[in-house]
């Protein structure tokens, strides 16, 4: 019985963490306060960020089983108290502070003998909450706009935002549940804290978004009070390179579920820009990520993922008709089962990391390179200036598929150089 509890609170409550770290407001969208980006500390992916941070500290510092439990209940508790009427701007960052608390508890809970298993069904939840996170939140906030006026309606939220609440009363029912059921065992979890680098990387690699966030903004307002003319930025790579350097910096092979982790943030943001009609179709990721990670914990061979999602990245530089709808095909059913099996063929990693990867994706959610202009509060990709419109488009495919290689490079240098070090109960 505890063991089938334990799932579904990792199936559910890691997915209510990507959900709430994937969309923590409704500043994902452009024109949602007026007139340009919102502010850096009030934007989507700060609270991310902060979110992420809180999950890497609770996955490297928490060990003892009450604590862990208290966790995952107090995380789930925040984000049902921001679902409900009278929610405030920074509520973001209280929900996302409990989104990063309950993933980090539920990261701890995947250790013992059942490790890889139960990261498996955590990654898999984890996919699938990040690449439906948005499509939630356009479904719940334009659904009831007529379809040719919804761009161009006012953002506003309904009095209670029933998914999060719903999600999160099942996450702390099952937590509770786990309480009852171990409530006599009070042993601490046998494995040590994380280590000084795994919290460094955990801390550092949100921050970075961040500040990769604030150049972003900073350069297309600059544009537009300046000269009002198109402009490139592309500092974005320096993402793809960190984390590079990050995973080859980590001890072993834990490392490797960052870069699987990073080639879902490099692909996946054509896979999470859609806007469901009916809510069914929302439950197309979810299975699809599933099938995805069962794969990838039977047949772990994390290269053939990277492959897969390199093609998919690939058919972004051909435009026109076929080339766009079979790019829209595969963004929307490759890529949450080609991230989920990577992600778990990657597996198993120790907490800290893990935490980190599952919300790298939420954390780093920038384009690598982008092209705006006056026009727009986006990166371009119709304009001709400087390169062609086609040139532009080509050259930000090539970046895509090149830094998906670069991350692929990695990894099978880490998987066939390095011994298996993934820590064990000591």
């Amino acid at each position: 019985m505890a063991a089938w509890i334990k799932v579904v609170l990792l199936i559910v409550g890691g997915y209510t963490a990507a959900v709430v770290l994937g969309a923590p407001t409704v500043d994902t969208y452009p024109m949602a306060t007026g007139f340009g980006p919102a502010p850096v500390m009030a934007s989507a992916i700060a609270a991310s960020a902060t979110g992420a941070i809180v999950a890497a500290l609770v996955a490297a510092g928490t060990r003892q089983r009450s604590l862990v439990i208290a966790a995952v209940l107090a995380g789930a508790l925040l984000v049902a108290m921001v679902a409900l009427p009278g929610a405030w701007r920074y509520d973001t960052y209280i929900s996302a502070v409990g989104a990063g608390s309950l993933l980090g508890g539920l990261v701890v809970m995947c250790i013992g003998p059942r490790r890889v298993q139960l990261q498996a069904v955590l990654a898999a939840a984890g996919v699938a909450g990040l690449l439906t996170a948005e499509p939630i939140a356009e479904f719940r906030n334009f659904a009831s706009a007529p379809r040719r006026y919804a761009d161009y309606v006012d953002v506003g939220s309904p009095p209670v935002n029933t998914v999060w609440l719903l999600l999160a009363v099942v996450t702390l029912v099952a937590g509770a549940s786990m309480w009852v059921i171990g409530r006599g065992d009070t042993a601490p979890i046998g494995e040590r804290r994380g280590s000084g680098r795994e919290v460094l990387v955990g801390i550092g690699i949100p921050a970075v978004g961040m500040g990769l966030h604030w150049s972003f903004e900073r350069a297309v307002m600059s544009s537009r009070a300046e000269t009002q003319e198109a402009g490139r930025w592309l500092l974005g790579v320096v993402a793809v390179v960190l984390v590079i350097a990050a995973a080859l910096w980590l001890r072993g092979r834990t490392g490797t579920v960052l870069l699987a982790a990073m080639v879902l943030a490099v692909v996946g943001r054509e896979a999470v820009s859609w806007s469901p009609t009916v809510w069914p179709l929302l439950l197309v990721p979810v299975v699809l990520a599933g099938v995805g990670a069962w794969l990838g914990h039977r047949s772990p061979r994390p290269l053939v993922g990277v492959g897969v999602l390199a093609l998919i990245a690939a058919t972004g530089v051909v435009a026109g008709r076929p080339w766009d709808d079979m790019s829209i095909a595969a963004n929307l059913f490759m890529v949450p089962l080609a991230a989920a099996y990577t992600i778990a063929a990657s597996l198993p990693s120790t907490p800290p990391v893990v935490a980190t990867s599952m919300t790298l994706p939420a954390a780093l959610a920038l384009p690598l390179v982008a092209q705006y202009g006056w026009t727009a509060h986006t990166p371009l990709t119709s304009e001709s200036v400087g390169w062609s419109s086609n040139s532009w488009t080509w050259m930000s495919s090539a970046v895509s598929v090149a830094a998906v290689v670069a991350i692929g490079s990695a990894m099978a240098w880490i998987r066939y150089r390095r011994p298996t070090d993934v820590r064990r109960p000591t």
